[in-house]
């Protein structure tokens, strides 16, 4: 099962020399928990600077059990002990954890119409060509595949392992509220959109529409497109 704990942090010493919110990098917020399969998001705020005493949110997404048991009793002993924690050069505690589990959007009806917000920056790569555009097809492309390496075989994941590729092509694109931001990701400079988008899954068949809901669900917890690791194609349905 994928758990997603919402996590909000105070800054509680602030290093005057250096406050930049570092966005697009890799973090390491849980080195003393070893190597972790978890996506973690950048943290959700306009700021560009941290201030001292204000709160922020980032989004830790576990996916293997292992990392949901180490991350899930981190949280909940570091916030009941207002342990001090250093991230991004600052000193912070831990706040308030949220946890948000698959079950919250299986259970959900099944829609033909999908709204996905891109929270952060999202591409998407075929070959060695990258778009910026919210092409469903590459979206569930690279969904489906982290799906597969995740989910070998098994009830709900018969449900989307046994989707055609074909059948993702008939996903369109109903309505976009997008705009294009400059990043820069591993010292390279790159383009992603952000904004809201309605997918339409009316023309898709009935026996392969929960599997595509399901893909969509699913990459709430490892984001979309390339360099998820680095915070980008973070979402919410």
């Amino acid at each position: 099962m994928l758990y997603s704990f919402l996590v909000r942090f105070k800054v509680v010493e602030l290093n005057e020399e250096n406050r930049v919110i570092e966005k697009f990098k890799e973090k390491n917020i849980f080195k003393n928990l070893g190597n972790l399969d978890l996506v973690l998001s950048n943290v959700l705020t306009r700021d560009r600077e941290y201030s001292l005493n204000k709160s922020y949110f980032i989004r830790v997404s576990c996916l293997t059990l292992e990392a949901r048991q180490k991350i899930g009793s981190y949280l909940i002993k570091a916030q009941a002990f207002g342990e001090e924690v250093e991230f991004q050069n600052q000193k912070i505690v831990f706040e308030y954890v949220r946890k948000i589990d698959l079950e919250d959007f299986s259970n959900l009806q099944m829609k033909n119409i999908i709204n996905i917000r891109f929270l952060s920056p999202t591409m998407f790569k075929f070959g060695d060509e990258y778009y910026i555009e919210p092409n469903p097809y590459l979206y569930l492309l690279k969904t489906s595949k982290k799906f597969r390496e995740l989910f070998p075989e098994g009830d709900i994941k018969n449900e989307v392992l046994g989707i055609p590729k074909y059948i993702l092509k008939n996903v369109k694109v109903k309505s976009a509220d997008i705009k294009i931001k400059n990043i820069r990701v591993k010292d390279r400079k790159h383009k992603g959109f952000i904004g809201e988008v309605e997918f339409d899954l009316s023309s898709i068949e009935d026996k392969f529409k929960k599997g595509i809901n399901n893909l969509f669900y699913f990459s709430y917890f490892t984001g979309a497109g390339e360099f998820t690791e680095f915070g980008m194609g973070q979402i919410e349905v």
